[in-house]
């Protein structure tokens, strides 16, 4: 048996090819479905599969950053590279990432299966993978003690957890790693592994076990490029690390008792995918209509309010501490496209994106000149 995986974010786009490749292809299995990256780095995750069919423009990250994971982690994972788009840059990009097929949408059925046909003639069928939760990889334990830097975010991560502070642990986590990848005078590799055998000493410290998956991921990082491109990838672990630490708590965080908390969280922690107010409902386990009445009569406002501002403030968060392009901001918040985001974050703040980010580069290059001046006088 062949475990495939779709990675498509429109949904009748999904449907068709899990119809074409069952109806069609005997000894195939679709071990999963996903809309986004973040669904796609899960499946990688929890399952060996053996060919992943990857649409390029999903939701960060986007499909060339997957198949950068699945060579970045040595696996032996087939792929099919799906586009709208005849572009240059994309192809060069898929045969850099030594993609194993390209295929055009709308994708004629004949030219899918010989695709996939070819793909899977030249592999053996997957083997369920071992649940057992493997060491710590050597590398990453010799990585260099921890810098005074490093230690001091540690010891905040910790203190918050004991605070059951997961919102504000999340944003501390985020901003430290875009720090990192926002210096250009280095090269994060060393940056970055020092501060995941700071979490990873967070967790040990607490008595905590990694699940194995995470485990996985955290050994395979020895053998890693660790660029500018794994900016996304390494975000992603790491709030996985501290989604850990703040689920064995029981007493807050994801796993609050409080259904408005537990949906804080959750926005939280997923704003870059698009949530919906469905969404917010099931990780509550609760019906959406309820959810929109109580969300209201607790905190004053809607669910679709709260989120817009939610988004907007890490909008500028993003502008002032970082120099990520405004389009790549609005693909980590998940805007439909970046004129679009332009146009939502003037309404809200009065300026545009750019104007935000130049006024407040402004002020903080006069203010040191102001405190001077008064000093002087």
């Amino acid at each position: 048996m062949f475990d495939i995986a779709i990675i498509e974010d429109e949904e009748l786009e999904r449907r068709a090819l899990r119809k074409i490749l069952e109806t069609n292809l005997d000894g195939v299995n679709i071990i999963g479905e996903a809309r986004n990256g973040s669904e796609a780095v899960h499946l990688l995750d929890a399952y060996s599969i053996d060919l992943m069919l990857v649409d390029i423009k999903i939701p960060r990250p986007n499909g060339l950053e997957i198949i950068q994971m699945v060579r970045d982690r040595g696996l032996k994972t087939k792929v099919i590279i799906l586009t709208a788009y005849d572009y240059f840059e994309i192809m060069q990009g898929a045969i850099h990432l030594k993609a194993d097929n390209f295929l055009l949408k709308p994708v004629r059925t004949e030219d899918l299966l010989n695709a996939v046909g070819e793909c899977l003639r030249s592999i053996t069928p997957s083997v369920a993978t071992s649940e057992a939760a493997p060491v710590l990889a050597k590398p990453v334990a010799a990585t260099p003690a921890p810098s005074g830097e490093t230690a001091a975010i540690a010891a905040q991560i910790a203190t918050l957890v004991d605070q059951s502070a997961y919102r504000q642990c999340l944003a501390l986590v985020r901003r430290h790693m875009e720090t990192i990848y926002a210096r250009k005078d280095t090269a994060p590799r060393r940056a970055v592994l020092e501060y995941v055998r700071a979490m990873v000493q967070v967790v040990e410290d607490r008595g905590m076990d990694l699940p194995p998956a995470l485990a996985r991921q955290i050994d395979a990082l020895a053998s890693q490029r660790l660029d500018l491109d794994s900016h996304f990838q390494m975000q992603e672990m790491l709030c996985q690390m501290t989604d850990v630490l703040f689920e064995a708590t029981e007493t807050g965080g994801a796993h609050a008792s409080d259904h408005i908390q537990d949906v804080l969280n959750y926005i939280e922690r997923n704003m870059h995918k698009g949530v919906t107010l469905e969404d917010a409902a099931d990780f509550a386990h609760i019906s959406p209509c309820y959810l929109s009445r109580l969300f209201r009569k607790e905190m004053d406002m809607t669910f679709i309010s709260y989120l817009k501002t939610q988004r907007i403030e890490r909008a500028k968060e993003l502008l002032r501490e970082s120099d990520l392009p405004i389009t790549n901001i609005s693909l980590d918040l998940s805007f439909q496209d970046a004129n679009y985001f332009c146009k939502a974050f003037k309404k809200e703040v009065g300026l545009s994106p750019s104007e935000y980010r130049r006024k407040y580069r402004r002020r903080q290059a006069e203010a040191p000149v102001a405190a001077a001046s008064t000093v002087s006088a």
